[in-house]
């Protein structure tokens, strides 16, 4: 994981939490983030969770299938063990197949599944045919 910021406060100790600021990027793999802050917790030398906060939070990512998913939100919450990432605050996800839109969002990294409503507020989707290219 490469992480690049303004500022660093907090250490890299077992069961210490490190706070980013200013114009955080973040660099996994397919996966980019950028962010205003970053938290990250970490609990007997191992990442437990990654806050992130932004006017908004941007995340782009290739699929297993590699089709690009692109989100925002006001916060990210990321628990690594899970593979989940909780999108909150007009989060929108968006992907060839269509978009999502809602005050909540739950994206799994592995699967792609995506679980989002539920807290009161509407769920927006807009789904796309499929190409002709795509077609059997």
């Amino acid at each position: 994981m490469e992480v690049r910021s303004d500022r660093q406060s907090g250490g890299l100790g077992e069961d210490d939490t490190l706070v980013l600021t200013g114009n955080v990027e973040i660099r996994q793999g397919s996966l980019a983030i950028a962010a205003d802050r970053a938290t990250v917790e970490r609990r007997d030398g191992e990442i437990a969770r990654i806050v992130l906060d932004g006017t908004p939070v941007r995340m782009s990512q290739l699929t297993g299938r590699g089709e690009p998913v692109d989100a925002r939100a006001a916060r990210v919450t990321y628990t690594p063990g899970a593979e989940d990432l909780l999108l909150s605050g007009q989060a929108v996800v968006t992907q060839p197949r269509g978009t999502l839109e809602a005050e909540t969002i739950r994206y799994n990294l592995d699967t792609g599944a995506i679980d989002s409503g539920g807290d009161g507020n509407r769920v927006r989707m807009t789904i796309q045919p499929r190409t002709a290219a795509a077609r059997p």
